[in-house]
């Protein structure tokens, strides 16, 4: 049975009266969000748990039983919005979490424009119902809930993907290419534009060394000039780990500019430059500074384009991978 009724705003959210029975997460299709954050809390507590595509699967009455815990991951919709005020009161809550800044246009500026339209979307013109729906805030990161005292945002820290346990980083063989990686996605085109120099410098100073970049047109633009490059076009989040998975990489990279949006960023980086095999050389900042888990090879380095050249050219022979502390 699908909801239809006309909005009509409420002042405050209605605390949870009932115990939890069963989870529905509310989602843009799979993501690592999900995946990183709700996933595992959700399956640990044993109840029951259905994930609805907000844009793809209209909400019905089943989807809201008494006891339901709602969780929203970043987005919301008008329809799921209205939904969740009709039936808010046999919820058991509605939790917003977030691993980015959402709640704050003022931390989008020079975001691509399509992004910056997406969160306005999705973020900005649901700012109200989300204020008087949601029961409880989650965050990725405490710079993120530090900036979200008022809303009582707690920390979830993200955890592995079970699948992904026991890889470890692959020996290069001598002799053979060594495979450098960047998956970062389109908010991150300045690291991009960033990274570009550093890795024409890599390539000609390294003829074994091949590098891999996912990004859309204007990625193209920047890479595919250079020799031994390939560029991948974006992919969905479960071809993504699919990729990952099958890929034999050996240096991932994750490069971080400071800005307000970056400054709420986590570590998931790592667990998708592990799920490739790969060592890592990171920004030596956070999150990758203060990483509250140990990363089987990580070398942290301040963004200096010369020092990463360097990092990266030594890190290609295999003593300096598997033997040489990061310095």
């Amino acid at each position: 049975m699908t909801l239809f009724s006309r909005w009509r705003p409420i002042r405050r959210p209605v605390e949870p009266s009932e115990p939890v029975r069963r989870w529905l997460v509310l989602q843009q299709g799979p993501n690592p969000s999900t995946d990183y954050y709700i996933r595992p809390r959700a399956e640990a507590t044993g109840c029951p748990t259905v994930y609805r595509h907000i844009d793809q699967d209209m909400p019905t009455v089943d989807d809201l039983q008494p006891g339901t815990r709602v969780v929203i991951v970043r987005y919301l919709n008008p329809a799921w919005a209205e939904a969740l005020r009709r039936y808010r009161a046999q919820l058991a809550g509605i939790v917003y979490f977030m691993d980015d800044e959402l709640l704050d246009p003022q931390a989008w500026q020079g975001l691509p424009p399509a992004y910056r339209q997406k969160l306005q979307r999705y973020c900005g013109r649901m700012h109200r119902p989300l204020a008087e729906l949601v029961t409880e805030y989650w965050g990725s990161t405490a710079p993120l809930c530090e900036r979200h005292t008022d809303r009582g945002m707690q920390l979830m820290a993200p955890l592995p993907l079970a699948e992904d346990a026991g890889r470890v980083p692959i020996r290069p063989v001598p002799g053979e290419p060594v495979q450098i990686f960047y998956h970062g996605t389109a908010v991150h085109i300045d690291e991009m534009r960033w990274l570009r120099p550093v890795i024409a410098e890599v390539l000609a100073a390294c003829p074994l060394a091949h590098f891999e970049v996912i990004g859309d047109h204007e990625v193209n633009r920047l890479f595919r000039d250079l020799p031994r490059t390939r560029v991948l076009h974006p992919m969905g989040w479960v071809n993504y780990l699919s990729h990952c998975r099958a890929m034999r990489g050996h240096i991932g990279l994750a490069p971080l500019l400071p800005g307000r949006f970056n400054a709420g960023r986590s570590h998931t980086k790592l667990y998708d430059i592990e799920r490739c095999q790969a060592m890592a050389v990171c920004a030596d900042q956070a999150p990758y500074a203060d990483v509250p888990v140990p990363f089987s090879k990580l070398d942290l380095r301040a963004m200096n384009a010369k020092g990463w050249v360097h990092a990266v050219v030594n890190a290609q022979a295999a003593e300096t991978i598997f033997s040489r502390p990061p310095v």
